[in-house]
């Protein structure tokens, strides 16, 4: 039976997401329906000459079918089969419809296999990308987008890419249900973000990080990302916290980070690196070989609540006073088996800290379980001011909260936790790292002036 505009439009879209898709294909103003070859749905690419399963490069029958639909404001439809393109520019309203799964365009040469440029609107719909692991440059990616005020992408699929899936640079719009394989650096790296959704996409098996949001300077990005899946992103470039993360900020504020579930990560599940009002709420993440949570440098305003953390080196840590890095609420999360070891190519021991905090932040209601060196670690060297542990339940670690007593001046509040099985104490004054009072909920001390600790339930 002859496969028709009807029945391919079809299977594009009430078999991935019907719900979805009428928000991302609905991008261009409607126009009266232009009478003739397109049916009721939109332009088949079979039309212009678009042959599936030719060993011929087939970029420029596909571009002047992308320009033929878009002058038509219509979506142009892509049979099942595999296609060789490359270097393909989608127009002005551009709305590329293929059957997920089995519509699929490979890389003919190196470089991207589409792109969009200074554009306001584009919209893709299952169509899937194979880079056959042909090396692109760094942060090149197999669809580059570059200056798209709404962009819409769902249910697509992006393999084996010789450098990253997606690139965005200076992009807002939608990125719901993709599906990203065998990337050498990154599924999704996007610059300068104008708002994106990044919702619901799986990603696995990335060279050296999943999703990266970065700014060139601070600003509020406003993006959210939110019930994505990743698994297994490993650190190839090496370094100390650039890869290996599940998912990455630089400089990019106001990010929401939402019900993700991470696994397998070679340094971090997530890291905000200088982003400031960054919300990280109802995450998962198992098996990290850094920190499960990380908030860093010039950051001020962090929320890192409701999220569950097991198997890394290090539970949550929020730090760097040095650089500015300030005011979180680090609470009602679950951290088990922060273990003290060595990252992935690392030369020296490190973690053992369920969770780690330096400045105007409250660590509340946070159930910690099985850290090898300290539960909760208020403060390091001179970096300790106005913080607050209360409500907290510690179990199973060296010492059960420290207190760094290097600053002169300090202000902190340890009070109504519960800490059990604390091998080296409760509550302990440090300094670099070293103890050096005794358990501050059995004998008072001199040294830990400016430290108020009471009411806490030790066993």
């Amino acid at each position: 039976m002859a496969l028709s505009r009807r029945s391919l439009l079809a299977a594009a879209l009430f078999g991935t997401g019907m719900a979805h898709a009428p928000g991302v294909l609905a991008q261009a103003p409607k126009r009266a329906a232009s009478p003739s070859p397109l049916g009721q749905f939109g332009l088949e690419a079979a039309q212009f000459g678009l042959r599936a399963g030719s060993p011929d490069d087939q970029s420029r029958v596909l571009q002047n079918a992308l320009i033929e639909a878009a002058k038509r404001d219509a979506p142009l439809i892509v049979a099942p089969g595999r296609y060789r393109i490359a270097n393909v520019t989608l127009p002005e309203g551009a709305r590329l419809i293929g059957v997920t799964g089995a519509t699929q365009f490979m890389a003919a040469q190196t470089g991207p296999i589409l792109l969009a440029r200074g554009i306001k609107r584009a919209a893709l719909v299952g169509i899937g990308l194979d880079g056959l692991d042909i090396r692109i440059a760094q942060r090149s990616g197999l669809l580059s987008v570059d200056e798209l005020l709404d962009f819409g992408l769902q249910d697509c699929e992006f393999t084996n890419a010789g450098s990253i899936g997606l690139s965005l640079n200076r992009t807002g719009g939608r990125i719901l249900g993709n599906r990203f394989r065998n990337m050498r650096e990154t599924a999704l790296f996007s610059l300068d973000s104008r708002g994106l959704s990044i919702e619901q996409n799986q990603i696995e098996d990335c060279g050296n990080n999943g999703i990266q949001l970065w700014r060139s300077q601070p600003g509020d990005d406003q993006s959210i990302i939110r019930g994505n899946r990743l698994n297994r992103i490993r650190s190839d470039a090496g370094g100390d916290g650039p890869n290996g993360n599940g998912i990455s900020l630089f400089k990019a504020g106001g990010v929401i980070i939402d019900g993700n579930s991470l696994r397998d990560c070679a340094l971090t599940f997530i890291r905000n690196n200088s982003g400031s009002g960054v919300q990280i709420i109802g995450n998962q993440g198992r098996r990290c070989g850094e920190v499960g949570l990380y908030c860093e440098f010039a950051f001020e305003g962090a929320l890192i609540t409701g999220n569950l953390v097991e198997d890394c080196a290090q539970g949550i840590n929020v730090t760097n006073l040095d650089h500015g890095g300030r005011l979180s609420v680090v609470a009602n999360n679950i951290i088990r088996n922060a273990q003290k070891g060595f990252a992935p190519k690392g030369k020296e021991l490190i973690g053992g800290a369920g969770i780690h905090v330096e400045a105007e932040t409250a660590v509340t209601g946070n159930v910690i379980e099985n850290a090898s060196d300290i539960g909760i670690s208020l403060g390091w060297s001179w970096g300790m001011r106005n913080l607050v542990a209360t409500g907290n339940m510690v179990r199973k670690t060296g010492i059960g909260i420290s207190v760094s007593l290097v600053p002169k001046e300090r202000n902190a509040l340890i009070a109504n936790n519960t800490i059990a099985e604390a091998r080296n104490g409760a509550v302990v004054g440090t300094e670099y790292g070293r103890a050096v009072t005794g358990d501050l909920t059995k004998t008072a001390d001199a040294r830990a002036a400016g430290v108020k600790v009471e009411n806490n339930a030790v066993g």
